[in-house]
């Protein structure tokens, strides 16, 4: 009995490491877990059945990352255990480990709630619009989820959820530590070999956090499944990836993430030839306007309709007039169908409309070199042509400081939401559109005027009365095209059909309020609201395109556009100034007039697109027609370069300013 004691002291901190190990091994597969349910919730986003190729690779590659996540819980309670061999803790480390469980669990059930929500609302695991909790109207957010999701049963769910599952893990990690260990274990080498061997996992185990980026770069993609590839990584690290993306991009670094030899000077040389001796890089960005064509518009109307994408105005989808005001406006005007926004979220896509700055993954309306103004400015630019210039907003204008940001622009008069009556309704993201619309025709005169017009309604949590408004449910959910959608599905397509209807009527009061209006209409970015019963080509075409109209009789009667027409928000404000401007009025532009027939018809933003081909720029090899079908003639390498040097110049005149790096390559030659 004198020798038991001292033995079960010696094999004490053994069992804690078995206990550690186990709930190290239950956390790995409490993640597979998770993969397999967010697998199972959203299986409808398979484009066909997985091969088990497939599967393995997905679980594979998922195991890198849960692996390491486990061993960063874990890592507390074995940190206690290595510290046992030398000195007992006692009954403490038990209960440590018991804290740690519920800690761990509690995290993982807001986690794994969050992402399959996150997932639901943007198609993807954590990524970069998580920071709209940082830089958006945190308010509407928070009331928007509380309006969609049942917080409350969800709340108590996880909270019992994650009482029980700590109950039975602890109970498991005690099995494990009172488990039998042979004599043995007592020799002072094999605690030596032991403590050595923990710290060798240990360090491995958490070296893959800080490195994991470029794992995930390589291998998270690799199941031959878009949506499988979604899924891969471990929803922890998918939002630490998010947090060092975002990072690394506001600083110096960011630009060799975009550019891989982070040269912004032979980038612009490539782009603008004619500007190799420019002093800086504004002088490379200047234009001569050739003369309008046809008569000066007297009001400018650049609308941005929140969320409105082009998948439904393809002929196939005709049937559910959605967007048939839209369509009749494209008819009789000019209708660009290759067409891609310069962001995958509102501000992104205003950012580059309103600074002329193509989108590089950094806030604009944040850098300090971007609230000092830029030459490329769209409002400064009318403004020299004489038009007073005014930002329109269906929500309020503190919204990512969007009322300062197009003050700072030039835009002289600023109006949000909460300046305007919401006689129909609206929510906590601004008034309904024929309200936003209807704010715009009383308060604008016979004065030449530009006007940038930011709508809400095609947003959650879709609240607009729309049996008030016309639109008929039943029978839109009894087409044929609609089968399989829930009512919630076909109620959110309804506020498209209803963003359509309340712009129509607009352009139309216009048209008969004003001597030469001319209209421009775009989508700030492609809906996240695709249902696959609805847009079942999965195209890259249905999934990225925005649309843009121009439309004014008389201001385009004499203007004959090139046929095919591709773009992006870039080029919006070279084609509209070049359509206002007298011949020789000089400005300063990144982009391109559409309607210049000798220039390429390809547009760069969320992607690349051109009269007939579609292309993300992280798979240049995977091009695609607008039916999804596989193009070859297209030499998608050179140009993502070309995307990739246009986006280096935007991070830069955003990030850094004007001024040329003082040595060749812009990190390494930063003046500090």
């Amino acid at each position: 009995m004198q020798t038991s004691k001292p033995q079960s002291r010696v094999n004490k901190p053994f069992r804690q490491l078995i206990a550690d190990m186990m709930l190290w091994l239950v956390l790995v597969i409490l993640f597979a877990s998770f993969r397999a349910t967010l697998l199972f919730i959203f299986r409808a986003e398979l484009s066909s059945t997985p091969t088990a190729t497939a599967l393995f690779r997905l679980f594979e590659t998922g195991l890198r990352s849960d692996t390491c996540v486990a061993m960063w819980a874990v890592l507390p309670s074995l940190i206690l255990t290595l510290i046992g061999f030398f000195r007992p803790l006692g009954i403490w480390h038990i209960h440590i480990r018991r804290l740690l469980v519920v800690l761990v669990l509690s995290l993982c059930a807001i986690v794994f709630v969050s992402d399959v929500g996150y997932f639901a609302e943007y198609d993807s695991q954590f990524d970069h619009w998580i920071f709209g909790l940082l830089y958006d109207d945190r308010r509407a957010i928070l009331s928007t989820i509380w309006k969609t999701y049942p917080i409350i049963p969800l709340v108590v769910i996880s909270a019992i959820t994650v009482i029980c599952c700590a109950w039975a893990i602890n109970k498991l990690c005690g099995v494990a530590a009172s488990t039998d260990l042979p004599n043995v274990l007592a020799s002072k080498w094999t605690r030596a070999v032991t403590v050595v061997v923990i710290g060798l996992w240990i360090l491995t185990g958490t070296r893959v956090w800080p490195h994991y980026h470029l794992v995930t770069v390589k291998n998270a993609a690799g199941t031959g499944d878009v949506f499988l590839n979604k899924i891969a990584l471990n929803p922890f690290f998918a939002l630490r990836y998010a947090i060092w993306e975002h990072r690394n991009l506001q600083k110096v670094a960011g630009l060799r993430t975009i550019l891989r030899d982070g040269d912004v000077r032979a980038a612009a040389n490539a782009l603008f030839p004619q500007a190799r001796d420019a002093a800086n890089l504004d002088d490379c960005l200047t234009r001569t306007a050739p003369g309008a064509a046809g008569v000066q518009p007297t009001q400018i109307f650049l609308v941005v309709m929140e969320s409105y994408d082009a998948w439904s105005m393809q002929p196939e989808y005709a049937a559910l007039n959605l967007t048939d005001r839209l369509k009749e406006l494209g008819r009789e005007g000019i209708y660009v169908r290759a067409f891609v926004s310069a962001g995958a979220g509102t501000m992104a896509s205003l950012g580059t409309i309103i600074t002329g700055l193509p989108g590089a993954g950094v806030l604009d309306n944040y850098q300090p070199a971007v609230r000092l103004g830029v030459p490329t400015a769209i409002a400064r630019i009318f403004k020299e042509l004489g038009y007073r210039t005014r930002f329109f907003c269906g929500a309020s204008v503190h919204w990512e400081r969007s009322g300062e940001f197009c003050r700072e622009q030039g835009f002289e008069e600023v109006y949000g939401g909460d300046q305007m009556p919401a006689r129909s309704g609206g929510n906590e993201w601004g008034v309904d559109d024929e309200d936003l619309f209807r704010f715009v025709l009383d308060h604008t005169t016979t004065e030449r005027t530009f006007n940038l017009i930011m709508t809400s309604s095609y947003h959650a949590p879709y609240s607009v009365d729309l049996e008030k408004k016309g639109f008929d449910l039943k029978a839109f959910k009894a087409n044929q095209i609609c089968a399989g959608l829930s009512d919630q599905q076909a109620r959110i397509l309804g506020h498209l059909w209803y963003s359509d209807k309340s712009v129509g009527e607009f352009v139309s009061e216009g048209e008969k309020k004003f001597e030469r209006p001319l209209f421009a209409i775009t989508g700030d970015h492609y809906s996240r609201k695709k249902f696959v019963s609805v847009s079942a080509t999965r195209a890259l075409y249905d999934e990225l395109a925005v649309p843009l109209i121009i439309y004014g009789p008389k201001v385009l009667e004499k203007v004959h556009p090139p046929a095919p027409i591709a773009g992006s928000h870039l080029d919006i404000l070279p084609t509209l100034i070049d359509l206002a401007a007298p011949g020789g009025f000089v400005y300063h532009a990144f982009g391109r007039d559409l309607l210049d027939a000798s220039q390429p018809q390809v547009g760069y933003g969320v992607a690349v697109i051109g009269p007939n081909f579609v292309f993300k720029i992280h798979n240049p090899n995977h091009i695609e027609d607008f039916r999804g079908q596989a193009v070859t003639t297209v030499d998608g390498k050179a140009l993502a370069l070309r995307y990739r040097q246009l986006e280096a110049l935007g991070w830069w005149r955003a990030v850094k300013g004007n001024q040329w790096p003082t040595t060749g390559r812009g990190e390494t030659s930063i003046a500090h």
